[in-house]
């Protein structure tokens, strides 16, 4: 894949996406489903990107980096930055319409949309082709979920204590 190609690519994906990892289903058909990159160097950049700190969209720029080195790193850096920075001036021309109440139900459901492409895209990744999950990886999920919807528990502690779990009950 060319430079422009893909930095058109990781600009409509990070301008489509809500929140950091919004655009992790769009990248991944953009980019898995076409053979440019394989799920396991899309983990990789995922994993490099939620242990760096900063955003959680900036682990883009770990997938720019491993498609096209520091140029790509570079590429993907703006790429997921316009978006927001053009959206700002945007929203404050805007302002009364963006707190009217349609807008706030189109937000809602976008977001719901986004959560349920990131359930799937997240399954996807974790489960091999065509193999049904073991009982434990379902109960962990299901855990997770619960414990990450109530919010009593930090999320990395969530993330730590389900990759223990993975270490000790995977064969």
């Amino acid at each position: 894949m060319d430079l422009l190609s893909l930095f058109l690519v990781l600009l409509k994906d990070s301008a489509l996406a809500l929140g950091g990892l919004g655009s992790l289903p769009l990248l991944r058909q953009d980019l898995v489903a076409t053979g440019v990159v394989t799920d396991t160097q899309l983990v990789e950049a995922l994993a490099i990107g939620r242990l760096s700190t900063g955003p959680n969209g900036l682990w883009i720029v770990s997938l720019g980096y491993q498609l096209a080195g520091p140029l790509g790193a570079t590429l993907a850096l703006v790429a997921s930055s316009l978006p927001p920075l053009i959206i700002l001036p945007a929203t404050a021309v805007a302002r009364r319409w963006l707190l009217s109440v349609p807008f706030a139900g189109l937000v809602r459901g976008a977001a719901l949309a986004t959560a349920g492409l990131l359930c799937a895209t997240g399954a996807s990744l974790i489960l091999p082709a065509g193999d049904a999950p073991s009982w434990w990886q379902v109960a962990v999920g299901i855990a997770a979920a619960g414990l990450t919807y109530q919010g009593r528990l930090h999320p990395a502690a969530v993330v730590i204590g389900g990759a223990a779990l993975g270490l000790l009950l995977a064969r």
